[in-house]
């Protein structure tokens, strides 16, 4: 491979980073495990085209996050929830994967049509004002810097990188856009809207928004007054990617159209717009016997979620742990009244890390399996297995055991989140999983599928996302690869 005296590698960039502001996590662990023919036996089982040329600036990557349960004896998977473009784990994926997945953003972001304004690459972090979390794979957001920089670049003949801070000084050159690397929460509180809905920050509009979250955010924030005509999100299913109840409604019309052999025939759920709503809602779950778990929209790190498996449970206990959900939401993510609304669904028990030698043994885990957009196809890699900090042994008593996160596994326990991920494209982690190929071929299938669904409704009907009519983009051009 010919050096280039003036690029850094990420290796570099990790090993430096406590002397660059904070320490960043290495991922090269499971990146290096995956088994390149499984992932491309993945692939292949898993590529579908795109219904045509209107779909392909609507999405680039969005991971599908999956509990899995024992039914009968066969692996059943349950969607938790559609992610977006803040993808956290970027490179868990091979090299060959990520370089996909970058060219993706790249090639998408030719459709830009201001030659002097700023994208928005948010990043999610410093929800807490107390304790504020630094994001620790900042470093992969800098390939997304990267590849949209490229992406530009070839449409406008440069483009420059910066930042808020800068932004805020006034600095940078005029007559080229930008991309802006920043918080999420740093981002909505300097963002303002005019009255014809155009985004500013700082002298300079806002043209694009990359995050899910961060684009449902930013809605909220301003009474969906943002003109979407104008502001081109990546993706454009962002609501799918930022609300559960979106994203499960829109599974079960799939399954209802297409049945799915490793897929449930229905994710039972409701939708809670009020505080009111909300318990009543999980009282009367609770009446009818179930268990339930509640997850507030728009959030992440598992923020908000709360789970009522107890049929015990004075009433008195389970609404105050609702409104201790509502306002721990309102302060993270300054939301008036907390992060509704809140999608209450079935409690899944989930199945177990069985291998009796595994340091992880007992411990409940969840599935990621990320689609991107490949050229004119979807393409899916089952990238990790997450796995619960600690041992279910309580039934369900202790939240820790329930939740599947990796950053707040390796934040609240203060190791690496690599100690709570298995590869997925490899045999062994397969076999101490008791997942088959044909199991996860078999999934990666209905991901995609299930990804070009929401993408059909997003073309089709965009005004069920609150979206404008899809608009046919001038001007775009094909990108080289990213390196």
């Amino acid at each position: 491979m010919r050096w280039n005296p003036l690029q850094v590698s990420m290796e570099t960039v990790i090993a430096a980073s406590p002397l660059l502001g904070h320490e960043l996590e290495d991922r090269r662990p499971i990146g290096a495990a995956q088994e390149e023919h499984i992932a491309e036996r993945f692939a292949l089982a898993s590529t579908i085209p795109l219904a045509g040329p209107q779909q392909r600036d609507l999405f680039c990557v969005a991971p599908l996050d999956l509990l899995v349960s024992e039914q009968a004896g066969r692996k059943q998977f349950h969607l938790l929830e559609l992610n977006g473009t803040g993808i956290g784990g970027l490179t868990n994926l091979t090299d060959r994967a990520v370089s996909e997945v970058l060219q993706s953003l790249a090639e998408s972001c030719t459709a830009f049509d201001d030659p002097d304004g700023v994208v928005l690459l948010a990043v999610s972090g410093k929800e807490s004002e107390s304790s504020p979390r630094l994001n620790r794979l900042m470093h992969e957001k800098l390939l997304f810097v990267e590849a949209m920089r490229q992406g530009l670049s070839r449409r406008f003949g440069g483009c420059e990188a910066t930042n808020l801070a800068l932004l805020r000084e006034g600095k940078g050159r005029r007559g080229m856009p930008a991309v802006a690397l920043g918080y999420i929460k740093d981002f909505l509180n300097d963002l303002t809207v005019e009255y014809d809905g155009s985004a500013w920050l700082h002298g300079r509009r806002v043209i694009g928004a990359v995050n899910d979250r961060f684009c449902r955010n930013m809605l909220q924030r301003f009474d969906e007054r943002v003109d979407l005509e104008e502001l081109r999100t990546l993706n454009r299913c962002f609501s799918a990617g930022s609300d559960k109840g979106v994203a499960y409604s829109l599974m079960n019309e799939f399954v209802q159209a297409r049945p799915q052999p490793g897929l449930p025939s229905e994710i039972l759920n409701a939708h809670a717009d009020s505080r009111l709503s909300l318990v009543q809602t999980v009282l009367d779950w609770m009446a009818r016997g179930r268990q339930v778990v509640i997850k507030p929209h728009g959030t992440g790190l598992g923020h908000g979620i709360e789970f009522f498996l107890d049929p015990q449970e004075s009433y008195e206990q389970v609404v105050a742990r609702i409104d201790r959900s509502l306002c721990l939401t309102e302060e993270y993510y300054g939301i008036s009244g907390g992060a509704l609304p809140y999608t209450v669904c079935e409690y899944v028990d989930a199945c177990r890390v069985a291998a009796k030698d595994h340091p992880l043994e007992g411990h409940k885990y969840e599935l990621r399996v990320v689609v991107y957009r490949h050229g004119m196809t979807l393409r899916a890699f089952p990238s990790i297995a997450k796995v619960a900090r600690e041992r279910d042994d309580l039934g369900g008593r202790v939240r820790r055991a329930l939740i599947n996160n990796i950053t707040a596994s390796g934040d609240t326990s203060k190791v690496s989140g690599v100690d709570y991920m298995l590869p997925l494209c490899n045999q062994r982690s397969l076999g101490l999983l008791g997942l088959s190929i044909e199991d996860v071929e078999s999934l990666c299938a209905a991901a995609t599928g299930y990804v070009r669904y929401v993408l059909d409704q997003v073309d089709t009907r965009p005004e069920r996302f609150g979206l404008p009519a899809h608009r046919q983009e001038v001007g775009t051009v094909a990108v080289p690869a990213a390196a």
